[in-house]
């Protein structure tokens, strides 16, 4: 056998470690979850920050509306942070050969929440989709 073969041997042996690492990983990251919690409102997201469950108290649903969506942003923005961090001490136990492509898929700029809308605007909104529906007709 020449140098040429064994580097060769030696490069399919680490491809193959690699992608079955990669494997690994992609499996334990895909099983992650991150959870936000106040009294009343409970949220869990995937590591994406997809939300996964939603549990809403009972006592929750007469807040007022700005109550329960500034509550249920909170809960996501919580459950986005838990997921992250746990993501982020996976990707720092695995094989080191992955960090390049972990470390740059974080460079992703967090998206911004949008503010809860005031009482005049949902009032403001309401008003006008009625007011549509009620110009061009409610059997659309």
């Amino acid at each position: 056998m020449t140098d040429l073969d064994d580097w060769e041997q030696k490069l399919r042996r680490d491809l193959d470690e690699i992608r079955s690492n990669a494997t690994e990983l992609g499996k334990a990251v895909t099983a992650v979850r991150g959870q936000g919690e106040i009294p009343g409102v409970r949220v869990e997201v995937n590591a994406a920050g997809d939300i996964t469950n939603l549990q809403i108290a009972p006592g929750a649903m007469r807040w007022t509306s700005a109550q329960l969506t500034k509550s249920l942003l909170d809960c996501h923005q919580q459950a986005r942070t838990d997921a992250r961090t746990r993501a982020e001490r996976l990707a720092r136990k695995a094989d080191p050969r992955l960090s390049k492509g972990i470390s740059e898929l974080h460079q992703t700029p967090e998206p911004t929440t949008p503010r809860p809308l005031t009482e005049e605007e949902i009032q403001a909104a309401d008003d006008a989709y009625f007011d549509r529906m009620n110009r061009h007709g409610w059997n659309r």
